[in-house]
């Protein structure tokens, strides 16, 4: 039997917590895999949800700051992220963080760190770096175009 094994889900999961914060989701799927039975794996998410230490609206807002302050991803690769942490956001509830504008703000400034030398060759390199980084088709399909006319 593992150490940890020896105190119960609650406490594992209250050791978890301590370094970081969890969605139910993973802090569920965590748990299970320290082998700990089901029910109280349930049981110990719900006590924890009920205490306020398990609140996955707020990681969700805090996660959506945090991403969009490393000011490297898209509205759709932020959503990404998020379902990747076993959160649930819409587009319309990041679209509240993230304007039109600021999207094509911060794709230009991705640009100019990573193409600061663009050719008409690299249109369709930039491109596609943008769609795999989240932004959306609008975005990347106007950068492409002005990047063909080379007027940004």
């Amino acid at each position: 039997m593992r150490a940890n094994q020896m105190s119960g889900p609650l406490e594992t999961a209250v050791r978890l917590l301590a370094r970081r914060e969890y969605s139910e989701q993973e802090l569920h799927h965590k748990l299970l895999q320290q082998k700990f039975d089901p029910d109280s794996v349930a049981d110990a998410v719900v006590i924890l949800k009920e205490k306020g230490y398990v609140n996955d609206f707020r990681l969700t807002q805090r996660s959506i700051e945090r991403l969009l302050s490393e000011r490297r991803l898209g509205i759709r690769g932020v959503i990404g992220k998020l379902h990747q942490l076993g959160l649930s956001a819409s587009l319309a509830e990041v679209r509240q963080y993230f304007s039109e504008d600021t999207e094509w703000e911060l794709a230009r400034q991705l640009l100019e760190k990573k193409f600061p030398a663009r050719t008409t060759d690299t249109c369709d390199k930039i491109g596609r770096f943008l769609a795999n980084r989240g932004f959306s088709a609008a975005i990347v399909s106007r950068i492409v175009e002005e990047c063909r006319k080379h007027q940004y």
